[in-house]
């Protein structure tokens, strides 16, 4: 199974990369930056490089890793939602011993119910309605009598285009924008890529092993730096094997446990590996014991990298940021800067870096994009640390925000100081549109600036200054008394100035401040305070 679930995955990342650019261009709004195929994309190209050339003795132990690989390589809501598909149906294959129609069905079932419980509101309309309208297709073709696996996978892969093509008809937005959900038809493209790979249709995959890519294991290891770093084999195993993993995986991270007849291969971190090893002497002769200190090896490379060492704070604070202005403001303020943010979204395991190089006990993270809230709620699952997440979803929102980062206060009441201005605040965007669209009934043609306020798109026009002076105005009637203008890398200093005194002329009484942030695709971000 292991080979044929491998081949699948190849072909699923094939077929989605020859679409990704059709699925980035459905974006809800007409904004130079969808990237729920790219999300979906690198997800998924991580788990393969993850698993590449790795050999799993037992399809629990595949089925862990691979999901672990999913989780690690999440990017953006979709890529969230996909990896939480991919553990589901995992769950579902290292039950079975070979894949077959039924074992299909179920694990289309388990990754529609995994999703669906990964999300905390689930909405209609999107890659979750696609997953479970394929993965009812697939039960109930398997209830009908359909023993042959292509034919299954077809079943569901068609009733996903189907399903794709009714989201405008539960989702107004996608509705009022004339397109399809953009994560469903990533659903959609990937099933055809697995009934090609059964069907022994040609997809050329273009993944594969780049000599130059990064080394994961090592980057693993630097994330769960916790503990001891484990390893034995026990021969001569006697006793049940379920309950010898259910203790291995209670007590430690990082596991995995390769059962082979009577031999298990062991690989945990934990504070206490002396217990550890006590437990599983009871099972058998240890042998190829090694243990190293993780956490050791954490403050060597936090002391070589700070030149002697920087003694963390109580709390720590890691901000997503682009823009080489943007990252010297957020540094200045004592954050860890993730590069990521609109089109370029990190994933889970750039973000658990960031916690660890953090190096506090508790540590806030600043998305400061709505496609990175997601994936940022999944790191406390990969880090010792105690993550709090504070929703910002701009750049500007996440500066204003770093007002109340005090690094020796306490946890609870610094994240409480940071959530409570970022209720206070309304943050505004600037960009263009890559489309002709809506507004309101209006024309916008492409090309044309549009703006957003509080993440709704509320002005257009065919010059930044008059949708900058729109936005302002909507902000002032809402009350502010500071006004800050990030600076894009598209938009010359001199004319943010003019804007600057063009707003100041609207209310004597608002203050008006100017920061140099450089980030791309978005040439003016404002916030109110």
């Amino acid at each position: 199974m292991a080979v044929k679930v491998a081949s699948m995955g190849a072909a699923a990342h094939a077929a989605l990369k020859a679409q990704v650019a059709r699925i980035n261009a459905l974006n809800v709004y007409p904004v130079p930056d969808g990237d729920t195929g790219t999300n979906m994309l690198l997800t998924l190209e991580s788990t393969l490089k993850d698993a590449a050339d790795a050999e799993y003795s037992s399809p629990e132990e595949a089925s862990r890793a691979v999901a672990r690989a999913a989780l690690m390589g999440a990017r953006g809501n979709s890529g969230v939602i996909l990896s939480q598909m991919i553990r589901g149906a995992c769950d579902v294959l290292a039950e079975h011993g070979a894949l077959d129609a039924a074992t299909f069905a179920a694990a289309m079932d388990g990754a529609r119910e995994r999703s669906y419980a990964s999300v905390r509101e689930p909405v209609e309309g999107t890659m979750l309605t696609v997953i479970k309208d394929a993965a009812r297709a697939a039960v109930e073709a398997v209830e009908g009598g359909e023993e042959d696996l292509p034919a299954v996978i077809r079943a569901s892969a068609v009733e996903a285009h189907e399903s794709v093509r009714r989201t405008p008809e539960l989702l107004d937005v996608l509705r009022d924008a004339g397109v399809v959900d953009a994560g469903g038809l990533a659903v959609a493209v990937i099933l055809d890529g697995l009934y090609a790979c059964v069907t022994g249709e040609e997809i050329e995959s273009t993944f594969e092993a780049d000599d130059n890519a990064p080394d994961l294991t090592a980057i693993h290891a630097e994330e769960e730096a916790w503990g001891y770093c484990t390893q034995f084999v026990v021969s001569g195993f006697s006793g049940e094997t379920e309950e010898f993993e259910e203790h291995v995986y209670g007590n430690g991270k990082s596991v995995l446990v390769i059962a082979d007849e009577d031999t298990v291969n062991v690989h945990v971190h934990t504070q206490d590996p002396g217990a550890m090893l006590s437990y599983a002497g009871g099972f058998g002769r240890l042998a190829r014991v090694k243990i190293e200190d993780m956490e050791a090896q954490v403050r060597s490379r936090s002391e070589a990298r700070d030149g002697g060492g920087r003694a963390p704070g109580n709390v720590g604070v890691v901000a997503a940021s682009r823009g080489a202005g943007n990252r010297s403001l957020f540094e200045e303020m004592g954050a860890v800067v993730v590069e990521g943010g609109q089109g370029a979204n990190p994933s889970a395991a750039d973000l658990a870096r960031a916690v660890e190089e953090a190096g506090a006990s508790s540590v806030v993270i600043l998305p400061n994009n709505k496609n990175i809230v997601p994936t940022a709620e999944r790191v406390g699952e990969l880090v010792d640390a105690e993550v709090r997440v504070v929703p910002t979803r701009s750049i500007a929102a996440g500066l204003a925000v770093m007002v109340g980062f005090d690094e020796e206060g306490e946890p609870e009441e610094v994240a409480g100081e940071m959530e409570e201005i970022l209720g206070s605040i309304h943050s505004a965007e600037i960009t263009h549109s890559v489309r002709d669209a809506k507004l309101d009934g209006r024309d916008v043609p492409e090309g044309s600036f549009i703006g957003f306020l509080d993440d709704e798109m509320v002005a257009a026009g065919a010059s930044l200054e008059e949708v900058a002076l729109s936005l302002a105005e909507k902000i002032l009637d809402q009350g502010a008394d500071l006004l800050t203008l990030v600076r894009g890398e598209d938009l010359d200093r001199d004319d943010l100035e003019k804007l600057a005194e063009a707003i100041r002329a609207l209310d004597e009484d608002i203050e008006v401040e100017i920061r140099d942030g450089g980030q791309p695709l978005y040439p003016l971000q404002m916030v109110a305070e």
